[in-house]
């Protein structure tokens, strides 16, 4: 199954509103091809779309009116032998009719389950151990919805809308809402290995799997490099199933790199594709990559604006596995080295950063960490009560984050609160527009079990890449064997980059690219601008009429000025005019 959506009533006395259902039958997916299933009875309705790209059905209904739904491939460690969606799906039923989690647990998939009782009424539902497939809760006092994609809540009448300022905030600055916030006040996004549980008398939230109880391992580096490498090929052979034909991504850099090789040593035969701007060394790299490793590469075209490498991919790859003789088996999986940059490249992370820390200055490496990744919240063009409560609002939700992490080692806590946070958030969009885009990912790099042992070896090891060439040096001499890209400031590669390409970052790709955005960024400004519901509560127009023309004359750079008019005009036109800021009561213009 792809996408779910439900309705869970929390008395018996309650009816689920005929209209209610009506709508998430509607709208749990945008391609009208689609044929949602549903269940029904007096308690829930729940209704399912699937693409097909796993192949077998994650849907079990029992005899007792119960029912499960499963999103993704959980790829349970008790299953023995090849892994099967639907008796996974078949096991997760029956664990949680017992209320038993421990199954969970033991998962190294990228999934959501949600499972319901009748008698006693009782509904859970989970998230896989990082939280990676989204799933997304309102809780009402009659009432609880969930849904897969937050549009589908968006549209359903009987969820409220609120603008939660702060996590609007949060998503214009850092690109993402920090914890369980969304844009509104009401709705949560489950957490990194969380289950809900409710029934009629309660309501509950537990984590059933914590990244932070796995202790720095006292093993030797070469020894966790061949468990990493031993725990990634078998992320692979669980995912490949013996496929003989797919296709992934190839950049320049190790992470697709890595995923290649791996599946060329599997055994597959392997079409690859490369999304870089035309004439840079990430495409002539990725193509020097893919001859030397035998691959078939696909060079696709990438627009310099904010790409959608999921549909770009979905085009690409559905025009060249359809002119086959020798058709993929599962054409709608497609395999990514997402996840590998930040769990063992270790890209956010510095000595610097680490060592304040350390010393117990988180404040300052909270600083240290917005400035360098240029976040910010546009305070000038805020209404003043508004800024005001804003003023620190980036440095008290990381703060927040990091006191929940249990960790003696602060440098190791910070990179925690970047897989729960930074990496669980990752593919947002990729999950927001599957139902359009059609394509499952393969992310070994996110397998559960693979990241028990990196997450394990000390920050000071993995600095900088530096635990990562280690594993590397197990795939053999191939991946090696043409240059890459490295990230500055991390273990450098050793080879000379080819003459015939650019650094895709260089000044006249840059260039490209923000000329392109700034494009991209005076529409929306002009868009907000002219609205009819602009939040004057929230902004001022006459700044940001004045920002605009600055920034078209190329007189300041006020991309982070547009970008959150942009979001801010959104969520306060889908909440109509709704909003709370992050210590106020609600407010409704």
């Amino acid at each position: 199954m792809t996408l779910v959506a439900g309705i869970f009533s929390r008395s018996a006395r309650l009816e689920i509103p005929d209209e209610t259902c009506n709508t998430l039958s509607r709208v749990i997916s945008r391609d009208l091809n689609d044929s949602p299933s549903v269940f029904r009875d007096k308690r829930l309705f729940v209704v399912k779309a699937d693409i097909g790209a796993f192949g077998e059905p994650a849907w079990v209904t029992g005899p007792d009116g119960s029912v499960t739904a499963v999103t993704g491939e959980p790829l349970l460690e008790s299953v023995s032998g090849a892994h099967n969606r639907a008796l996974e799906t078949a096991l997760l039923h029956q664990s949680h009719s017992e209320s038993r989690w421990n199954a969970l647990a033991s998962a190294r998939g990228v999934f959501t389950a949600m499972s319901y009782y009748p008698s006693p009424a009782r509904i859970a539902i989970a998230t896989d151990r990082l939280g990676l497939r989204p799933m997304f809760v309102w809780l009402g006092d009659e009432h609880i919805a969930f849904a897969s994609q937050l549009r589908i809540l968006e549209s359903v009448d009987i969820v409220p809308k609120e603008m939660d300022v702060r996590g609007v905030a949060e998503l214009s600055a850092i690109g993402f809402p920090l914890a369980d916030r969304t844009p509104y006040t009401n709705i949560f996004l489950l957490k990194a290995g969380e289950v809900l549980f409710a029934t009629d008398d309660r309501i509950s939230r537990s984590r059933y799997w914590r990244w932070d109880q796995i202790e720095p391992s006292q093993a030797d580096v070469a020894s966790l490099a061949v468990l990493a490498n031993e725990r990634f090929k078998s992320a692979v052979a669980l995912r490949l199933r013996g496929d003989r034909t797919t296709a992934s991504y190839l950049s320049g850099g190790l992470d697709s790199r890595a995923v290649v090789t791996a599946l060329r040593k599997a055994g597959a035969n392997l079409h690859t594709f490369n999304f870089s701007l035309s004439g840079t060394l990430d495409e002539v790299i990725g193509g020097e990559f893919a001859r030397r490793i035998g691959t078939t590469h696909h060079q696709g075209i990438t627009v310099s604006e904010e790409p959608e490498w999921s549909a770009m991919m979905s085009a690409k790859w559905s025009e060249v596995w359809r002119s086959l003789d020798s058709k993929p088996e599962r054409p709608g999986l497609v395999w990514s080295g997402d996840g590998g940059s930040v769990s063992l490249g270790y890209v956010y992370m510095t000595q610097e950063l680490v060592a304040l820390l350390r010393s117990g200055n988180p404040e300052a490496a909270i600083a240290l960490f917005l400035r360098r990744q240029g976040s910010n919240v546009p305070y000038r063009f805020l209404r003043a009560p508004v800024a005001q409560q804003l003023r620190r609002v980036l440095q008290r939700g990381i703060e927040e984050e990091l006191a929940d992490i249990e960790s003696e080692d602060r440098g190791r806590a910070f990179h925690l609160f970047l897989m729960m946070n930074d990496q669980r958030r990752h593919l947002a969009t990729h999950f927001s527009t599957i139902d359009l885009h059609r394509l499952e990912f393969q992310l070994p790099f996110f397998d559960s079990a693979f990241l028990e042992t990196v997450l394990s070896v000390p920050i000071d090891l993995s600095l900088g890449h530096g635990f990562y060439m280690r594993w590397l040096e197990h795939f053999g001499e191939d991946v090696t064997s043409v240059p890459w890209q490295a990230y500055s400031g991390h273990v450098p590669c050793p080879l000379p980059m080819p003459a015939t390409g650019a650094y895709q970052w260089g000044s006249r790709h840059r260039d490209r690219i923000r000329a392109a955005r700034k494009r991209q960024w005076l529409g929306r400004a002009r868009t907000v601008l002219a609205a009819e519901d602009f939040p004057h509560a929230l902004m001022n127009r006459r700044y940001l009429r004045i920002a605009s023309l600055m920034y078209a004359l190329g007189l300041r750079d006020y991309r982070g000025v547009m970008r959150t008019a942009h979001h801010f005009h959104n969520y306060w036109s889908a909440s109509a005019g709704r909003y709370r800021l992050p210590d106020a009561a609600r407010i409704s213009v």
